[in-house]
């Protein structure tokens, strides 16, 4: 699964709006729930296990993929 396919099945939004530029804050279903339904299927989907700074610090779909590049995720 793609970070993109990630983000579109937490958030129900089309994998086409999912770009790194994309702030949390921009969809309207995220909320704390969804955020950590986000960073869980993250975990999941890319076998890491993120740091609660790292957790903390996503507020996009670009900090999301950074995330998981430093914790060694194949993206």
């Amino acid at each position: 699964m793609s970070l993109e396919q990630v983000f579109a099945n937490v958030f129900c939004i089309p994998d086409a709006d999912v770009k790194d530029e994309l702030l949390l804050k921009e969809i309207a279903t995220w909320d704390s729930m969804s955020h950590m339904m986000l960073i869980m299927q993250m975990e999941e989907s890319f076998k890491v296990q993120l740091t609660s700074d790292q957790i903390a610090d996503i507020k996009s779909v670009g900090d999301a993929r950074f995330a998981l590049q430093i914790q060694g995720a194949k993206l």
